[in-house]
Parts: structure tokens; C-alpha cells; sequence
């Protein structure tokens, strides 16, 4: 008797047991954070950016990456200054905070510095500023950082950008640690810093973040005029490489803070070149991005994935359309592209990164050092690989195994030749 009683009380309780499962499986389950980054700039100080955002939700976006230009005069000037258009007020950053909020998008705030003369001049860009006092420089970068941090922190964002791409700094990894200590006084949420695609050897500072970002420009297939979709996804798959490699080095998640192609010709070369005049392609925008998030769908490890640009001139409508050729997707075959990988089924934090993925991005990573050393007469080793292989032996000799199974050429490369 006791035991058909037990019986029944289990048969009984397992529906709830069933429901109390399915509810804890779908609150853990929560979307990987894939979104668009918002440029802040369209040339009114107090835009309403309402339209935006709801277009942006409306994809299936999790979140949004609002970025606000702000600038130097020159490459060696010490002030960070509004820019007196499209920077925007304190007011208007305080209003597309609140609107991102309601719309439920989960917020970067990415504030980035621009020179005045960027847009006509190639020489200098935030990659390559030399202050004339970096102690001034630094100094004022703070109290900048300082002020929009407070902003964000009072909006609710969730991750606040330090810095993207800004290389001639990082020989100064101190004062990068001293910033963020400064901004953790004033914002609770998550600190970023985005490497830019080729300067990721030369960051020796994300012990100091909470992510490490990458902005994902990297050339694809660069003597080619149109990219196979297997040189696109090797390509991707290094970029995956490289984010675990970050990962390995400074044991924190790493985000794509940008990722984009305009829609033109030869795109794959320099994905990051908004000065471009080449003919518009809207099949190879949308060939790159599909080999793109063919790879970036198996990346579960990655914090978040930003596509690189909602659109630019936003005061001029409509954004997009088939004969626009930024990286705006609207209206365009890359749109449907976006919108499907928005949907992808990836789950934040779900599946952890296996060792052996990141200890095989490692020695890939090693391997790839050791081959330019060996091919280049100008080649030599980041002090970050040469630091590795001294605490990791076995994974410089595993890398040194690799490489001796290829073919070595028959003289190296000098320096400024092409392969």
C-alpha cells in the first residue's frame, strides 16, 4: 500500500517537476548578445534616435552598440573635444538610453575618437596619435572617460568602451590599468578596450577588462578579386583563433565589437576603408557576411557580436536601399542575412570554451609566428609569443612539430616584397 502510495505521488509531482525544469532551462537559456552598433553622429547634437532603435529591435537584436564621435584637433593635440555637430548632448545621450532600455536592446556605450581632418586626411587616425604630452593626454583622456562613464552608468548600460583602436597607445599598459581603476569609481557594468584586426600582439593590458573586444577587418583572400567561400571561412575561422588566443592570454571573454563589409566591390581587401569609390556589389556584402556568421554561429564563446553599421548620414532618408553602397544592410540581400543570424539559436554562456579549442587556437597562433620568423627577413616575435613559449614549453614545441611538416622556402622574403 505504502508503495502505490509513493507511486502515485510521483507520477503525480512529475508534471510540476517537468515545468520547474523547462522554466530553469529557459531562463539559462539566454541569447548569445548580437546586435548593431548605432552610430551617435548624424549631425544634429540632439537627434531623437528613436526610429533607429525600433528598426534595430525589430531584427531580432538583442542589443545595441552607441557610439559617439568625439575628436582631437590633431594627431598630437592633448584635448579630446566635442565635435561641435555630431557629438551628441548630454541630454540626447541620457534620452537614447532610456529608449534603448524600453526597447529592451541591452546597451554598449562606445565612445571613439576621430580627428578633425580624418575623413580627407589618411595619414593620422586614432591608431596612431602621438600627443605632444602623453602625461597631459592621458590626464584629460580620463577626466573624458570620467564624465561619460557616470552618463552610462545612470542609463543602465551594460558594457562601456575605454578605448577601440588606438595602438600608439598601448606601450602604456599602466596608464590603461590606472584609467580603468578610475572609471570603476563611477560605472558598474562591464569595461571594454577593441583591438584593432592587426594590432592585437601589441595589447598587453585586458587583465584590466572585463571583455576584450576585437574590430574584425581583417583582409580576406587580399589578391583576389572575388573570395572563394572556403578563403572567407578560413578567414573567419583565424579571426575565432585570434579571439581565443585573447582569451588564453588574459583569461577574459572576448566580444566582435565590429564586424562589416560595405557594399562594393573588392570589399574583402579592406573592409575597413570608408573612403572607397569602387562600383557598388551588393552580392559580395552579402557573400562575406554569410561566410561570416557561418563561422561566428559556432562561436558560443564569444561575448557579443556587433554588425558594423546601422548606417551612416542618418539625417539623409532612406538609410540603405539598393543603391546605397556603405555598410548599411537595408534594403539589400545582406539584410535577410543579418536578420537570419540574429535568430541563430546561440546561447549566452551555454557551451563554456573547451581547453582543447583554446589550446589549439594557441599553437595555431604560435605556428603562424614561427612560419613569418622562418619566411621574412624582417619578421620577429611579439614579446607576449616569446613570454608564452617560456611558461609553455610543450606548446612551442607542439607548434615548432607543426611547422617542421611543411615546406620551408627557398629563401626568405625581404623586407617590403610581396609573397
Amino acid at each position: 500500500m505504502t508503495r502505490r502510495i509513493l507511486v502515485l505521488l510521483a507520477l503525480l509531482g512529475l508534471p510540476l517537476t517537468l515545468l520547474l525544469v523547462h522554466r530553469t532551462q529557459r531562463k539559462a537559456l539566454v541569447p548569445q548578445p548580437r546586435g548593431m552598433v548605432l552610430g551617435l553622429y548624424a549631425g544634429v547634437p540632439d537627434y531623437d534616435y528613436a526610429e533607429e532603435l525600433d528598426r534595430i529591435a525589430a531584427t531580432g537584436a538583442t542589443c545595441v552598440s552607441l557610439q559617439a564621435i568625439y575628436r582631437m584637433d590633431t594627431g598630437h593635440s592633448t584635448e579630446i573635444r566635442r565635435h561641435p555637430t555630431s557629438s551628441p548632448t548630454e541630454e540626447s545621450l541620457r534620452r537614447t538610453f532610456r529608449q534603448a532600455k524600453v526597447r529592451g536592446l541591452r546597451m554598449m556605450f562606445f565612445p571613439t575618437i576621430n580627428l578633425r581632418d580624418e575623413a580627407d586626411n589618411a595619414d593620422w587616425w586614432r591608431g596612431n596619435i602621438q600627443p605632444s604630452d602623453w602625461d597631459l593626454w592621458w590626464r584629460n583622456y580620463a577626466d573624458f572617460n570620467l564624465r561619460l562613464a557616470a552618463l552610462a552608468q545612470e542609463g543602465g548600460v551594460e558594457w562601456y568602451s575605454l578605448g577601440t583602436e588606438m595602438a600608439s597607445t598601448h606601450p602604456f599598459p599602466d596608464q590603461w590599468r590606472r584609467l580603468a581603476a578610475e572609471v570603476r569609481t563611477v560605472f558598474k557594468g562591464k569595461l571594454v578596450y577593441s583591438v584593432n584586426f592587426d594590432s592585437h600582439d601589441s595589447f598587453t593590458f585586458g587583465d584590466c577588462l572585463d571583455v576584450i573586444g576585437i574590430n574584425t577587418y581583417d583582409p580576406i583572400a587580399k589578391y583576389d578579386d572575388y573570395p572563394s567561400a572556403d578563403q572567407i571561412r578560413d578567414a573567419w575561422w583565424w579571426v575565432v583563433y585570434k579571439a581565443r588566443t585573447l582569451t588564453a592570454r588574459f583569461q577574459r571573454p572576448v566580444m566582435i565589437t565590429e564586424v562589416g563589409y560595405p557594399s562594393v566591390a573588392h570589399a574583402h581587401v579592406g573592409p575597413w576603408d570608408f573612403r572607397t569609390d569602387k562600383p557598388l556589389d551588393l552580392a559580395l556584402q552579402d557573400h562575406l557576411l554569410k561566410g561570416a556568421f557561418g563561422v561566428l554561429r559556432h562561436w558560443s564563446d564569444g561575448d557579443a557580436v556587433f554588425y558594423y553599421l546601422y548606417g551612416e548620414n542618418l539625417n539623409q532618408k532612406p538609410i540603405g536601399g539598393p543603391e546605397d553602397r556603405t555598410y548599411a544592410v537595408w534594403g539589400k540581400p545582406a539584410e535577410a542575412t543579418l536578420r537570419k543570424y540574429f535568430h541563430e539559436p546561440i546561447w549566452e554562456g551555454h557551451i563554456p570554451p573547451k581547453a582543447e579549442n583554446i589550446h589549439e587556437a594557441v599553437v595555431q597562433t604560435l605556428v603562424s609566428w614561427h612560419r613569418k620568423l622562418r619566411d621574412y627577413e624582417d619578421a620577429e616575435l611579439p614579446p607576449w609569443v616569446v613570454d608564452w613559449e617560456a611558461r609553455h614549453p610543450r606548446d612551442a614545441a607542439e607548434a615548432q612539430a607543426a611547422l617542421a611538416k611543411e615546406p620551408a622556402p627557398a629563401r626568405k622574403i625581404p623586407k617590403g616584397e610581396a609573397r
